[in-house]
């Protein structure tokens, strides 16, 4: 395997301490790292009493596939665990499926972890985040050591999988380490203890004591594992480059690009006053003005959402229909009016949430879950709430309601020209699975749920070929592995899309884990030093940049007839010649985790396969310091490098040897930011 020098590609090394844990772990069905207990007795891996076998299948040239299976002769429960050993690259992965073959209840089933296992090695680490919950302290990495004894336990609030904590963790030891993702977009929970030589970690779904009736099937998380060696920056680009390998969706099997989304809403709530004619125009605008996008967007609202004083709120949902009043033709012809112009409609939809009152909730009560308007604002924290509490919960672990929705959001996609499905999920539901759970379910329509929401994914992609999914959960609350497989999380916190400091901390953790998402230029400052009154942040050079991201929303309000559009054009231009490199680029933040507007922020994304990277610094608003040297990484001293700025025209050629040694420095006014665009020039780099 042939590396590019300064690369963060696979290695012999990585490999090697992969394929230790298949031999270990995955060598034998007894081994398997999962545990459970069943009739009362504690078990691990397939029992050999449960006769159990495996079968291994080439699924591909990079992945094989075991199956292992057995079944327990006295009560019939089948135990099946599908795992996935990558051939490009030093991960496996496994998920669990537990089936009752036998005519009669299983004994209780309780307590299933996706994974028990061990990791040997001294003074261990875990870096860890707490995940996305509309606060500027969302998203803050953390390390926390792990000595014999220590304790980190991480579960998420509400029954979302990012609400609060994240599914993502590294195991850091000094020779290398573990990267870790629990597939589960509901309640799951983890333990990392330490231990004399290593640490053990137990995760799977938070809560499991439960029955199996004849032929019903439960799982547990998928748990996806990689190994690195060196230092943990290796396996944040190993993980960067596996997922882009293997887990960005790919429409027409092709990954997904960089790409330019507008809207225009008409200043209503959300999309409420939205209409065919003012889509049309609002896009012919801006094809008029030079702006040429890849997605129009369409987000909450477009169905009928009136209150009981015919006021539309787009919060009423259940009725899953383009509103007539406004959309007498449905939303083809605005579909089509972007297709010509080679973009996408993107449509937004809540499917899970159903008003009372709304159509689905007079339709089909059956396939509603309900919890009480006083535990609903308890488990808010906020006492009664009775907005809330006319939330229902659309089991989709009930196979009709499923088969009905599959078939009418596939009806609204294809009848409607809908391009990008967007999903959001605007409340906790863990209450509404426990509170509707007898004492030996439970856990029971949690896992069902799961089971049902990833099979409409399934079912939406295989049925529309060329559609893709974004995933929204009040943000970024639900983008476990599981569902980052079916989709892209382009709207990932609903917190401080205007304010930088707190953007670029943000993003400082999203470009590690999940390499693709959507960023808007916008600015919320207030007037102070090195910011002048009035500042209109969608015509802010400084809010482009912030916004930086693989899919760029310019929040242009193209209704106004002031707006910069020479600049828009510019530093869209700009966006589109970074964008490559952000997204296949390896990531090295070169200053630290900081919403701290005293500070610089500076990052380097560096694609060695093809001798190009950037090197992007802001000095944010409150910053004294007017200067800063970075190290840049991946440097190789026999080369010179070319550094473009395409926003004044400067260039520099600097030898490799001299970055090396003396840094690169960026000089800036307050609240202002750099792009400096580079590519390798002579010097050997295989």
């Amino acid at each position: 395997m042939q590396q590019v020098r300064g690369s963060a590609a696979t290695s012999p090394e990585d490999m090697a301490r992969a394929r230790a844990w298949t031999a270990g772990w995955l060598a034998a069905p007894e081994r398997l790292p999962i545990a459970f207990t069943y009739g009362g007795a504690r078990l691990t891996g397939i029992p050999a009493a449960w006769n159990p076998r495996v079968r291994t299948r080439r699924v591909d040239a990079n992945l094989v596939e075991r199956v292992y299976r057995g079944r327990d002769p006295a009560t019939g429960l089948e135990l099946r665990v599908e795992c996935l050993e990558y051939l490009d690259h030093p991960v496996v992965e496994w998920t669990a499926w537990f089936r009752q073959r036998g005519a009669a209840p299983t004994p209780i089933l309780e307590d299933m972890l996706a994974l028990d296992g061990q990791w040997e090695g001294g003074t261990p680490v875990l870096q860890h985040c707490n995940g996305d919950f509309y606060s500027e302290e969302g998203y803050t990495p953390r390390e926390t050591p792990l000595p014999p004894g220590a304790r980190a336990q991480f579960a998420p609030q509400g029954g979302r999988p990012c609400d609060g904590a994240f599914p993502y963790f590294r195991l850091a030891f000094p020779e290398g380490g573990v990267t870790l993702a629990i597939g589960w977009p509901a309640q799951w929970s983890a333990d990392f203890a330490g231990a004399e030589g290593g640490v053990r970690v137990r995760a799977g779904q938070q809560t499991t004591h439960l029955r199996l009736q004849p032929g019903e099937s439960v799982r547990t998380p998928r748990i996806t594992l990689l190994a690195w060696a060196g230092e943990a920056s290796r396996g944040v680009n190993l993980w960067r480059r596996w997922y882009l390998d293997h887990v960005l969706p790919r429409p027409e099997g092709r990954p997904l690009q960089p790409l330019l989304a507008c809207s225009c809403n008409d200043g209503g709530e959300e999309f409420t006053l939205a209409t065919e004619e003012n889509q049309g125009r609002f896009m012919a605008r801006h094809a008029e003005r030079g702006l040429d996008y890849d997605v129009w967007w369409i987000d909450a609202g477009w169905y009928p959402c009136r209150d009981e004083q015919g006021e539309r709120h787009w919060v009423y949902t259940g009725t899953w229909e383009p509103d007539p009043e406004r959309f007498p033709r449905g939303l083809r012809p605005v579909a089509d009016t972007a297709a010509g112009r080679g973009a996408r409609l993107l449509l937004w939809f809540e499917p899970e949430r159903v008003i009372q009152g709304s159509r689905l909730d007079r339709e089909h009560p059956e396939w509603l879950l309900r919890v009480a308007e006083q535990a609903v604002g308890a488990a808010e924290g906020q006492g009664r709430d009775p907005w809330l509490a006319r939330n229902r919960l659309l089991d989709l672990g009930n196979p009709d309601c499923r088969r009905w929705l599959t078939e009418h959001v596939c009806r609204l996609i294809q009848d409607n020209g809908v391009g990008v499905y967007r999903q959001d999920f605007n409340f906790p539901p863990l209450r509404y699975w426990r509170e509707n759970e007898a004492p030996d379910r439970r856990g029971m329509l949690e896992n069902l749920h799961v089971q049902g929401y990833l099979q409409f994914w399934d079912d939406l992609l295989a049925r529309n070929p060329g559609l893709w999914i974004d995933s929204c959960s009040s943000g970024g609350r639900r983008n476990d592995l599981e569902t980052m497989r079916r989709s892209v999380p382009l709207h990932y916190s609903d917190y401080g899309y205007g304010l930088h400091a707190v953007k670029l901390a943000f993003q400082h953790t999203l470009y590690a884990w999940i390499p693709y998402f959507k960023e808007a230029a916008l600015s919320w400052d207030k007037p102070g030093p090195g910011i002048p009154e009035g500042l209109d942040g969608t015509n802010d050079a400084f809010a482009y940049h912030c916004a930086f991201a693989p899919m760029l929303a310019s929040a242009l309000d193209i209704r106004r007839d002031d707006c910069d559009l020479d600049l828009a054009r510019r530093m869209i231009a700009l966006w589109r010649r970074a964008a490559p490199l952000l997204l296949h680029g390896d990531y090295h933040p070169l200053t630290p985790f900081s919403r701290d507007p005293q500070r610089w922020v500076v990052r380097q994304f560096d694609w060695p396969e093809r001798g190009a990277g950037l090197v992007q610094g802001f000095r944010l608003h409150d910053c004294a310091q007017e200067s800063v040297t970075v190290r840049l990484q991946g440097v190789d001293a026999g080369s010179t490098y070319a550094f473009e700025n395409p926003e004044t025209g400067e260039g520099l050629e600097l030898a490799g040897g001299a970055l090396a040694a003396d840094g690169f420095t960026l000089r800036l006014p307050p609240r202002a930011a750099a792009l400096w665009l580079y590519r390798v020039r002579g010097g050997d780099r295989a």
